[in-house]
């Protein structure tokens, strides 16, 4: 057996941020019924949800103790804000432009958070995504959203 390795690693981090996740979802969907299988309230799948988080940050967690892994390096700021930002815009955007303009802006200013993407690649990935977004979302599901402003 490999000995106690508390070393501050990536597994073991990854599994507190989940676990505290989870915690935060299981306190913020304590209200909502839950119900039963056949009858499923609104905190059924959330709290499905949570618990699933629960146990994987459990198991990292546990793994993260017990065997030594890469310890956590040097947190890039450059990438966590322009996937952030991306994100903000998507929010804002999608009721003011269309479920398209949003998704094509998202995937464009998420590309600038990493040097290894080629503009033409994310170009290419967005209009994919907004084509298949629109096909699943729109005629698929019927979720009423606007396509273009």
């Amino acid at each position: 057996m490999k000995p106690f390795a508390w070393r501050g690693n990536i597994d073991f981090f990854s599994g507190v941020l989940l676990s505290g996740i989870a915690i935060f979802a299981l306190f913020y969907i304590r209200t909502l019924e839950i119900g039963t299988v056949l009858q499923m309230g609104s905190g059924y799948f959330p709290l499905g949800l949570a618990l699933i988080l629960l146990g994987m940050g459990l198991v990292l967690i546990v793994k993260g103790v017990l065997s030594g892994g890469p310890e956590v390096g040097a947190i890039h700021l450059r990438p966590l804000f322009f996937v952030l930002l991306s994100f903000a815009l998507f929010g804002v955007l999608v009721e003011r432009t269309g479920l398209i303009c949003a998704i094509l802006v998202q995937v464009i200013v998420a590309h600038f958070g990493s040097r290894e993407t080629r503009l033409l690649e994310s170009l290419v990935l967005a209009a994919v995504l907004a084509a298949a977004s629109s096909v699943l979302f729109v005629w698929i599901l019927k979720i009423p959203v606007s396509l273009l402003p």
